[in-house]
């Protein structure tokens, strides 16, 4: 008997309310703008007219993914297909750039070490100060190995907590599962550098606009195509990716 292909459809959620405000989000537990959510139903939209039918949908814990999800499940008549929550999708803590204004933290830290903090493997934000009150609003899981909100991680960090999930989801894809997973921009850099073995270079140039949705193909062995998947509209999506650069980065 063959297997046919798994698919991993991966959507980053649509613009938050911090997003529209040019402000670093990070575990900050916020909701969508309006334009996230059409952009939300744009990736639906897009789904709908690849025919592309989850087995199980699986979510980061934080408001704006999980409403992100309920947009495309409730546009493509999913109610019957069961969501999954995972900690290990949640973005990145941003430590005390979270709430900054983009404008404000490129002028503090200069160029340079922003575009570190930003866009590299290693470079980690410092920890806010354990009495701001930006962390009252921040996502945090005790229940869990999740860093507490605020000490900041490296791209690095995210990869390592977001591998153990990729693991466990590969044998579901293997078996010829259909498998969406929406999250953050970088949870999700952190899975497409695992999916697809990204060197530091790619990493700092990866760029995930929302509401485009990003498809994979895995074999029953396992391998993955295409490298770096595809977008189910390429032209729009790029042209997202590139403004998101230009604005410097995810």
């Amino acid at each position: 008997m063959t297997i046919q292909p798994g698919v991993l459809v991966v959507v980053r959620h649509g613009e938050s309310t911090m997003n529209a405000a040019r402000r670093f989000t990070g575990r900050m537990d916020v909701g969508l703008s309006d334009a996230g959510v059409d952009q939300a139903h744009a990736a639906a939209a897009l789904m709908r007219d690849c025919d592309a039918v989850p087995d199980l949908l699986i979510s980061s814990p934080m408001l704006r993914a999980r409403r992100t999800v309920e947009v495309i499940r409730t546009d493509l008549g999913l109610t019957a297909v069961p969501v999954e929550l995972s900690w290990r999708l949640v973005e990145r803590d941003y430590g005390c750039l979270t709430g900054m204004a983009k404008h404000h933290a490129r002028e503090l830290l200069g160029p340079e070490e922003f575009m570190t903090l930003r866009r590299t493997l290693h470079g980690t934000p410092p920890p806010v100060a354990p009495d701001a009150g930006v962390l009252a609003r921040c996502y945090t899981d005790p229940a869990t190995a999740l860093s507490p909100a605020g000490a900041g991680e490296s791209l690095h960090d995210v990869i390592a907590r977001v591998g153990p999930w990729w693991a466990e989801t590969v044998p579901r894809l293997r078996r010829g599962e259909t498998v969406i997973v929406v999250a953050h921009g970088n949870s999700l850099r952190a899975l497409c550098a695992l999916i697809d073995d990204l060197d530091e270079r790619e990493v700092h140039d990866l760029n995930l606009p929302p509401g485009h949705p990003l498809v994979y193909d895995v074999a029953s062995d396992g391998h993955v195509t295409p490298r770096g998947g595809r977008y189910l509209d390429p032209t729009s999506a790029h042209r997202a990716a590139e403004q998101i650069a230009g604005e410097g980065g995810t």
